[in-house]
């Protein structure tokens, strides 16, 4: 009787097994964000696009002819190899179209690599796409390709603070 209930039970411990092997991986909802591989990475090229300020070009991506804020984002994600993320727009970032799956963050709790996107006006909502970078003696900052400027790393605040509208938590490489 107990030989024929063995199976079931050496089943049923692997299933256990694997199931708290997958919570302990999977850690706390509240932490997920992009592997730290490529949140290293992704945060390099940001850095790297900026010290090379470029200018803004309408639907570019490109470091030579001039970035958009959404071609920026795309060119600095490409570069450091992060999987599946395609050439978009920032409001199908926002929604976590082509490949940019990502986790809504809470207006005051953004991390270093969250997307942040602005509307500036009701007819683009989510037209405008950066990214959150640390600064040691500055603190959290933002980077995007702006039209005036060209990529630029900056504070929030004025009309960036004001017309913020979602915090994104990339969710590629956990």
């Amino acid at each position: 009787m107990l030989l024929d209930k063995i199976p079931r039970l050496v089943a049923t411990s692997w299933l256990l097994w694997l199931l708290l092997l997958a919570a302990f991986f999977a850690g706390r909802d509240d932490c997920w964000g992009l592997g730290a591989p490529y949140m290293i990475s992704f945060k390099r090229q940001l850095h790297f696009i900026i010290a090379k300020h470029p200018r803004y070009t309408w639907g570019g991506s490109d470091l030579v002819a001039g970035v958009d804020c959404s071609g920026y984002i795309f060119l600095a994600a490409k570069w450091a190899a992060i999987p599946g993320v395609t050439r978009t727009t920032a409001h199908r970032m926002a929604q976590g179209l082509g490949g940019w799956d990502s986790k809504k963050i809470h207006m005051d709790q953004p991390s270093e690599c969250d997307l942040i996107f602005w509307t500036f006006t009701a007819t683009r909502p989510c037209g405008h796409v950066g990214a959150f970078l640390e600064d040691r003696d500055k603190g959290l900052l933002v980077t995007h390709a702006s039209a005036s400027r060209g990529v630029v790393l900056e504070k929030l605040r004025g009309v960036l603070a004001s017309s913020a509208s979602l915090i994104r938590r990339l969710t590629i490489g956990d």
